[in-house]
């Protein structure tokens, strides 16, 4: 092989790795998105599934399917991330041999380059998972005005915990004997 031919077959084993660790940025980044939709409760339109609303179940259903379906593609993703890690092991092995001193100075460029496209990634998902938390959040709906639970009509005016305790009703059980209780 002469000089040229080895050139050019390192400069293609650089950019496999470089697509390698790529995809793997690629990976997390979905992963996070996935993991953090399923914190955030929200969901994905990759992943809304409709149900018939023919029972009073099918909300339930409907975000048990969608929960299931977000915990399946994160572990596939898992299961990807790793065979891209034994991929990416394998490659770095292979150019650290073949460029010697001048190889972690290559990685650190990659590195850097990866890593600011990565960072804008994070960015949008973040908008991203703004935007779908301020359309799926329901803004809770003004209460119903109840009569109060304990209407005073006798001249003794009662404290606060005495108020607290005696709206708690009739049925509600003192735990432990105060010294002065009755």
């Amino acid at each position: 092989m002469t000089l040229l031919e080895i050139d050019y077959a390192s400069r293609g084993s650089i950019r496999r790795y470089t697509s390698l660790k790529r995809k793997l940025y690629n990976c997390n980044v979905s992963i996070y998105f996935k993991v953090q939709c399923l914190k955030k409760r929200l969901t994905p339109s990759y992943a809304t599934i409709k149900i018939p609303k023919t029972s009073p179940a099918h909300r339930y259903t409907q975000q048990k399917i969608t929960n299931i379906r977000i915990k399946d593609e994160i572990k596939y993703l898992h299961s990807k991330k790793q065979r891209l890690n034994q991929q990416l092991y394998q490659s770095h092995l292979h150019l650290a041999h073949t460029w010697d001193y001048t190889w972690p100075y290559i990685q650190t460029t990659i590195e850097d380059r990866l890593q600011k496209e990565t960072r804008n990634k994070y960015k949008s998902l973040n908008k991203k998972l703004e935007k779908l938390s301020q359309t799926q959040t329901q803004i809770p709906h003004d209460k119903q005005p109840f009569h109060p639970r304990v209407v005073n009509h006798s001249d003794i005016s009662f404290s606060n915990t005495e108020m607290s305790l005696l709206e708690k009703g009739p049925k509600y059980n003192i735990h432990a004997k105060d010294k002065n209780w009755i």
